[in-house]
């Protein structure tokens, strides 16, 4: 969800903050489960178009809310949101209830244990570059709009 879901639901209308960062949601993404004995009977060509459509679907639904989103944004604040950011506490507070979460499960499930502990790693990998290219970038832009 984000701000052009938001206001094509109303809520506006019966929540006057608009509080960000959305909820463990960085950005959207789409999620196609196949069975994998199913998904390998598939000829090469079939998963190769499965998959490309699968990819540029979920691009085309990131981009379009993006293109979207700011917009909606500008109107939910014309409506009357006021924009309130969560305090670090309340984050933080989040953040350690769903790690207990993510130890509970990865205490019964090996599965989810194996393919997050995965996830951890090639997201703090990720996040280091992300801080040295996207954060540093989109900082410095975001103060300069104004020139440009």
């Amino acid at each position: 969800m984000g701000p052009y879901d938001d206001e094509k639901l109303g809520f506006y209308k019966v929540a006057q903050y608009y509080y960000y960062p959305s909820w463990w949601e960085g950005g959207e993404m789409l999620h196609l489960m196949i069975n994998l004995g199913k998904w390998n009977e598939l000829p090469k060509t079939c998963r190769s178009a499965l998959f490309t459509a699968c990819a540029y679907a979920n691009s085309w639904m990131q981009a379009r809310y993006d293109a979207r989103n700011p917009l909606a944004l500008e109107h939910l604040v014309a409506a009357g949101a006021q924009l309130r950011p969560f305090s670090p506490e309340i984050l933080e507070a989040c953040l350690a209830a769903a790690n207990e979460v993510y130890a509970e499960i990865s205490a019964q499930n090996a599965d989810f244990k194996r393919v997050f502990e995965h996830m951890k790693a090639f997201r703090g990998d990720s996040y280091l570059w992300w801080q040295v290219a996207e954060l540093g970038f989109d900082t410095f832009m975001v103060r300069a709009r104004s020139r440009f």
